[in-house]
């Protein structure tokens, strides 16, 4: 930990010191302004990583519990890990799963961190030319709760098997060179699958080392009474007056009983 605040730290002091022996150098001072925006972009990223897992591992974190629209979530998150991804040469796909809800309760800023985190580790740790496809999709529901299974499957470098095993672990990286090569601080997935859990979900993965990682999330939200309502209206006044329906019994006191029902609701039955 020490490592990953000294590295950034040094970095930026030792780019301060060569802008001020070259003034003059235009040039240099751009490099060293860019190089410093990296640096502190990155310190920025790893204290707030490490206060909210401060957070979540001391209890403290609040979830929201507010009105969202979860397509708009769904949307906002895509653009921005796309601009992400069109930045680093990766090719960003969005499949488009069934979805019945969309106006929802839960904490809509923590469920998009979660995105966040994973889909910015899938463009982060791919390659040139690699993909990312995600997608989300209702699973079930009941009055009051539906579920979704949102998965994000990337080309890239993926985990061996050993990493697997700790791959949601604080700060855990696989190698060295991911804190260099890849600016990463180890805790976007521990944080990820923390959120999950306290808001009653799942995460897991499939990897294979050197061709990429699929992700599974599983969480539910409770539906919005104006969602509530509008499906409630949408039944009462769904009407199957007029269908024409064909009524195949071979018990006759079944067959009676079902010609009447149906009759009742004023549908065209014909016996077979």
């Amino acid at each position: 930990m020490s490592h990953d605040v000294r590295t950034p730290i040094n970095g930026i002091q030792g780019c301060v010191d060569i802008a001020d022996r070259y003034p003059d150098d235009l040039k240099l001072q751009q490099e060293a302004r860019t190089k410093i925006r990296t640096a502190s972009g990155y310190l920025l990223n790893l204290v707030n990583d490490v206060l909210d897992m401060n957070k979540l591992e001391s209890g403290n974190i609040q979830l929201e519990r507010k009105h969202f629209n979860l397509l708009e979530v769904l949307h906002n998150t895509n653009e921005i890990i796309r601009v992400q991804a069109n930045e680093s040469g990766v090719n960003y796909y969005v499949e488009d799963g069934e979805i019945i809800h969309t106006q929802l309760i839960g904490s809509p800023v923590h469920f998009q961190q979660i995105l966040m985190n994973i889909g910015s580790n899938a463009v982060k740790y791919n390659q040139d030319g690699g993909s990312v496809t995600v997608s989300c999709r209702e699973v079930s529901y009941t009055d009051t709760t539906a579920e979704y299974e949102l998965t994000c499957t990337d080309t890239g470098i993926g985990m061996s098997e050993e990493f697997q095993k700790k791959a949601f672990e604080p700060f855990a990286q696989e190698g060295q060179s991911a804190r260099t090569k890849y600016a990463g601080t180890g805790l976007g997935l521990a944080i990820a699958k923390k959120l999950i859990e306290l808001q009653g979900g799942t995460l897991f993965f499939e990897s294979i080392q050197g061709k990429g990682t699929k992700f599974i999330l599983r969480i539910p939200f409770e539906i919005s009474a104006e969602e509530q309502e509008k499906k409630s209206h949408m039944y009462q006044n769904c009407s199957v007056e007029g269908v024409q329906v064909l009524l195949v019994e071979d018990n006759e006191l079944n067959m009676e009983i079902a010609e009447f029902l149906l009759k009742e609701e004023k549908m065209k039955v014909t016996k077979a």
